[in-house]
């Protein structure tokens, strides 16, 4: 379900036409946990990305006309607003909820910010033109992969460590043209009636319910019905992760919600998680959250640039 809207109306307009030539900036982002929150109703020039990491809020709407739009979102769940939309968020009172956010400028590209514009990838993406084809002032999808969550976290991550402005820049720039083009398939595969292929989802239902035990890439086969090389060959090709990544990615998401939550020891949440000790977890936890497991359960995993330049 999407609000439509005119593509040429809106000069901030992800979809329109003469902002193809343009690309993107990250002017303000965040990752919170909220327990409870109401925003007053409010738009801007940037369009946005609401990505609800885990719990459930509330994201109203407003068309240029005034009609009201409600949006229920739960984990996993994400909108893209665009830029001039009115909206606001609402959080109920003692449900927990944590959100990944990005608002991101279109600047007219004269090669400072890597040489690339919307229009290049459009071109060589159908996916992406179907998308910015069907113009929405808000628009909901569910992330089932855990694929757009994986490349916000590494824009979020990129942006906190600027410690060399060329080659993050760079960095930042190779991440942004992943989410642009993911954002397209993602709507792509939401509107073919088959959602994919049914042996990856039964191998991330399988993953999701069974992440913490000692799980072989042959057992999942024989659990769904195929050979492992087929399995392996599969899910790489429907999901861009190998199965020990997506294992990995999914026991450190559990991770984070009881570093946030909890006041369990660092070594109970690694053995709770799948991991059999604490070297290998705090290793792949760095590596895929950018930071200690220390350090991120002093922060409680918080943190928000309201200004970035």
């Amino acid at each position: 379900m999407h609000v439509e809207k005119n593509q040429d109306k809106n000069s901030d307009s992800l979809y329109a036409r003469e902002n193809r030539n343009c690309w993107f900036l990250v002017k303000r982002y965040y990752a919170m946990n909220f327990d409870f929150f109401d925003m007053e109703p409010h738009s801007h020039g940037e369009f946005e990305i609401m990505y609800i990491a885990s719990g459930s809020c509330t994201i109203n709407s407003w068309t240029a006309e005034g009609t009201e739009e409600v949006w229920k979102m739960k984990e996993g769940e994400y909108v893209i607003i665009d830029g001039g939309t009115r909206h606001k968020l609402e959080v109920v009172r003692g449900v927990r909820c944590r959100i990944l956010n990005l608002e991101i400028a279109l600047l007219p590209q004269f090669g400072e910010y890597g040489g690339k514009t919307i229009e290049q990838f459009r071109e060589q993406s159908k996916a992406l033109r179907d998308f910015l084809n069907l113009p929405a002032s808000i628009y909901k999808c569910y992330d089932g992969e855990g694929t757009l969550h994986t490349i916000i976290s590494e824009i979020h991550k990129q942006l906190q460590n600027p410690t060399d402005a060329g080659e993050h820049r760079v960095m930042q720039n190779l991440c942004l043209a992943q989410l642009l083009v993911e954002l397209g398939r993602q709507r792509s595969r939401k509107n073919r009636s088959d959602g994919g292929s049914k042996y990856v989802s039964r191998t991330l239902s399988y993953l999701n319910s069974n992440y913490e035990k000692d799980i072989k890439v042959e057992d999942i086969a024989a659990k769904i019905g195929v050979s492992a090389a087929y399995l392996q060959r599969l899910f790489k090709e429907q999901t861009g992760k190998t199965l020990v990544d997506k294992i990995n990615e999914l026991r450190i998401e559990k991770a984070k919600i009881l570093l946030e939550t909890s006041s369990l020891p660092v070594t109970d949440i690694a053995i709770s998680v799948g991991f059999n000790n604490r070297q290998h977890f705090t290793y792949t936890f760095r590596k895929l959250a950018g930071c200690s497991p220390s350090v991120y359960s002093k922060h409680k995993g918080d943190y928000q640039v309201w200004a970035f330049k």
